[in-house]
This record gives C-alpha cells, structure tokens and sequence, in this order.
C-alpha cells in the first residue's frame, strides 16, 4: 500500500512537471509567433519605403477593361471560333454579336442582402458582389452562349460546352495555320496610347 501511494505521488508530479513545461512551450512559441509578426511588419515597412508601389495618373489596363466593358454592352460585331478540347480545328465558327457569355451569368443577384438589428451581436453590414457596369453579375462556367448571326442576318444563340474564341471583327479561320485571321477592320476602336 505504502508503494502504491508513492508511485501515485511520483506520477502526479510527472504530470504536474509536464503540464508546467507544456504550459512554458506554449507560451514560447507565442511570444516566438508574436515577434515574428513584428519581425515580418518591420520588413514590410522597409520594403515600401524602399520599394514603394508605383502610382499611376493613368493605366492602358483600366482603359481597355473600360473599352471592353463599352464593346460588351453595345451592338458589337464579332466572329465566334467553337473548340474541342484537343481538336486544333474549331468544330463551328460562326458571325456574331457581343461576346460569349458564360451560362451562369445572371440578371439578378442570387445572393440576399442580411440586415441584423444587432440583436443577434450583427452589424448588419453584409458584402455582397456588385453588379457589373454592363448590368450583369458575371458567372464562371465551362458553358457559354454565343449570339451567332446567319446568312440573312438574324441573331440566334449557341450554347457551347467547350472553349470558345471570339474576335471583335470579321474572322476566318486558316487551316493551314490553325489559327483566326481577321479578313475585315475591327468592329470596336480600342485605344492603343493615353487619349487626350
């Protein structure tokens, strides 16, 4: 009995040796996460000083994506190549309008605004996407629909579950070259430089 209540002692102190020593790991390895996040802020700060980000008064980037956004939402002439995964040649082409539009795209946002009174310890400020400036809420999809035109003129949509090449413009493809040629003038003016 007398051995047994000295092997009880022997493992409570282990146990309490142990939690003593965990409890200094951890608050080690605290202090250790602490400096290195002051650590890595400081080389931060020294980098942007150094190595500030550029600032632009203008940028060909936010231009095109202007001008792209303008050639989507207006009636803009454009030629479609539909592709096969693996297959150099397109399996259609056809004339078209606008550009492709990915099958999930929507009108209308699928997501619900939430409001909380902070009864519930909310804030009521809930993000959701915005709309784009052309109208619409862009999706991502494998599907597109293209808006093809025929021979006398009249638009029809084409789904297409594969890749999909469009040009703003007059196109042929070259076989020889498996490649889209354009055969007429662009459809839309894209600027090239800073205007003005």
């Amino acid at each position: 009995m007398k051995r047994m209540g000295i092997a009880v002692l022997v493992i409570g102190a282990l146990v309490l040796v142990g939690c003593t020593s965990q409890g200094t790991t951890q608050n080690a390895v605290r202090q250790s996460a602490g400096t290195e996040q002051l650590s890595i802020a400081d080389g931060l700060i020294n980098m942007l000083k150094s190595q500030p980000l550029p600032r632009f008064s203008w940028s060909q980037l936010r231009q095109n994506l202007i001008e792209i956004e303008s050639a989507q939402s207006i009636t803009t002439q454009t030629t479609s190549f539909f592709f096969n995964m693996g297959v150099a040649d397109p399996v259609q082409t056809c004339p078209s309008l606008g550009y492709p539009i990915a099958s999930t795209t929507e009108l209308s946002n699928p997501v619900q605004r939430l409001t909380d009174s902070g009864t519930n310890g909310g804030n009521g400020n809930v993000v959701i996407p915005q709309i784009d400036p052309n109208g619409v809420y862009a999706g991502q999809s494998t599907g597109t629909y293209v808006m093809c035109v025929d021979a006398q003129g009249r638009a029809y949509a084409d789904y297409w579950e594969g890749f999909v090449q469009t040009v703003t413009g007059p196109a042929v493809w070259n076989a020889a070259k498996h490649a889209v040629e354009l055969v007429g003038p662009p459809s839309f003016k894209f600027s090239t430089q800073k205007k003005g």
